[in-house]
């Protein structure tokens, strides 16, 4: 079997939500000798991985990227409400992967060609124009879903317009291109129901974010006691805006309470703005060379998400580490986790105030929520099941 991997950032080195969900595809199907090319697109802001990736990496997989500035223009931006077109997905299309797109695919033959998320269904025309491979869709996010939670939390009356637009333009993309492919992988059970709701009729199946034996719990490691911290990409603006409010609305509820406690975020990207808030009980630490053992050096995690889809991968490393983890529900989104027993739902800034404080009166909870979110993980996110279940996906099609 032989698979044409398309990703919408570079996958490797895995450092992110988006990137290891895409990694894990590709050095899982490796293992199990299974080839892949991996092609992506190296968004602005990628210079620093791609010098990462290792030689080796290349060679296996082919890896080929191709530059390109995704940052938002006023221009192109207010062009796209004239045409009616989706901005957010324009500024994905590259014509010179297109033009490669179509080289490689004359050149080799490929079983399966899967596409990583919405932003690479640009290039649908070029693929169908140069092959008759099954053309897979991994959904990572119902990405319109995240524009429409922004825009509905947005203060300033034009913003909230200018997002609302964008929002209902994604919907109709995403909704008619969805239906354009072969065969639907989505990352939670709640995205596939919502896609075959809406009329996706093709084959589909659930593969989640696993899970593998690098992520152990506590890793020897003591956590440095009162501690809160959060670790995710700060170039994803949900992130930003779920930080921003969890400093801004949680954090003073959480401090006139008790001044020992502290918080650290880290993350690649991290603007500039946020390091602003450091002070006595707020650390930033930028990007951290070792997130597992970041995880296991502090003692409680928040996933204070306002907007997002699909499903938080550092959820469930958090949980494959055994930490207590306190999330807003659409941060545990696709999660099938239950509050109270292996995780803490909270989604206002009082609620999840009062939860961080009790987790830290009482420290039984923290190592009980750890222990039994640890054990969620491994009965539900392991690595070895989720890509054998992935693989025999693939061969539905050879098969058909």
């Amino acid at each position: 079997m032989r698979i044409l991997q398309l990703c919408h950032k570079p996958p490797h080195p895995p450092s992110d939500g988006g990137s290891i969900a895409m990694d894990q595809i590709t050095m899982g199907l490796l293992e199990r000798d299974i080839s892949v090319k991996v092609v992506a697109v190296a968004p602005t802001g990628s210079g620093s991985t791609l010098k990462k990736v290792p030689q080796n990496y290349i060679k296996e997989t082919g890896f080929e990227y191709f530059p390109l500035d995704t940052r938002v223009r006023p221009f192109p931006a207010f062009f796209n409400l004239i045409t009616g077109k989706s901005y957010n997905i324009s500024r994905f299309y590259c014509p010179r992967l297109a033009k490669r797109l179509a080289e490689i695919l004359k050149q080799e033959p490929f079983d399966i060609i899967q596409l990583e998320g919405l932003y690479l269904t640009p290039y649908i025309p070029v693929i169908r124009q140069h092959t008759g491979s099954p053309l897979i869709y991994r959904s990572h996010n119902i990405e319109h879903f995240i524009w429409e939670r922004m825009a509905a939390s947005a203060k300033n009356p034009l913003k909230r317009l200018y997002l609302k637009i964008l929002a209902a333009r994604l919907r109709k993309y995403e909704m008619r291109t969805v239906l354009q492919v072969d065969g639907l992988v989505a990352i939670s059970p709640t995205d596939l129901r919502f896609f075959e709701i809406n009329g996706f009729s093709h084959p589909a199946v659930t593969i989640p974010v696993g899970v593998g034996p690098g992520m152990s719990a506590g890793g020897g490691i003591t956590p440095e006691a009162n501690t809160v911290f959060h670790l995710g990409s700060m170039d994803w603006r949900p992130n930003q805006d779920g930080i921003r409010w969890f400093i801004e609305k949680v954090w003073p509820l959480i401090i006139r309470e008790n001044p020992q406690i502290r918080f650290i975020l880290a993350g690649k990207n991290i603007p500039e703005r946020f390091y602003r808030y450091q002070g006595e009980n707020i650390s930033v630490a930028g990007e951290v060379p070792d997130a597992a053992d970041f995880i296991n050096r502090h003692e409680l995690m928040v996933v204070p998400l306002r907007s997002g889809g699909g499903m938080r991968v550092k959820i469930i490393e958090g949980m494959a580490a055994g930490k207590a983890i306190i999330s807003t529900s659409i941060g545990a989104e696709g999660i099938d986790c239950t509050h109270g027993e292996n995780i803490m739902l909270a989604d206002t800034p009082a609620e999840m105030a009062e939860s961080i404080l009790y987790c830290f009166s009482n420290p039984g909870l923290i190592k009980e929520l750890g222990e039994k979110a640890r054990i969620f993980a491994a009965e539900n996110h392991s690595y070895g099941p989720i890509m054998e279940k992935l693989i025999n996906f693939y061969k539905t099609f050879s098969e058909g």
